[in-house]
């Protein structure tokens, strides 16, 4: 029950994963979140052990997940859990070199730990394909 997502974006390796890792809140979706908040930013911390989460606009922050891989400009990969869940998902984000630009991999797994992660898998599968959209079109727009 894994989530499989690829795209190509026309930048090396390096600046994919930096757009992807240290941009997030730059081309993840605003607004209101799970829990009725306003979403204000998204964040990655850069090193094993790190947070992955979303901060609001009254100042108050959520932890999705933790950073269990970090390997620029290759791969990241971190946890990925919402307060409902039975429990937590994995996420891992690979960008492979292909000519002058790069390959970008995404797998989300861990859907099958529970009723509420299996229903929620196929929201998640169409979401991962409007994320990467934005992730395409910030990583277009950068020089």
């Amino acid at each position: 029950m894994t989530i499989h997502k690829s795209i190509r974006v026309e930048r090396p390796p390096a600046t994919a994963f930096k757009a992807f890792c240290e941009e997030i809140g730059q081309w993840w979706p605003k607004g209101p979140s799970f829990n009725g908040k306003d979403l204000a930013d998204m964040c990655i911390e850069g090193r094993i052990g790190g947070r992955f989460y979303e901060r609001y606009s009254d100042g108050t922050e959520y932890d999705i997940g933790q950073v269990t891989a970090y390997q620029p400009p290759r791969r990241v990969a971190f946890t990925w859990r919402a307060p409902n869940w039975e429990g937590a998902t994995q996420v891992e984000v690979r960008f492979i070199a292909e000519g002058a630009g790069t390959r970008v991999e995404l797998e989300h797994s861990g859907w099958e730990q529970g009723e509420k992660l299996r229903d929620t898998r196929k929201g998640y599968d169409g979401g991962w394909d409007v994320m990467l959209g934005h992730y395409h079109s910030h990583v277009g727009a950068t020089a």
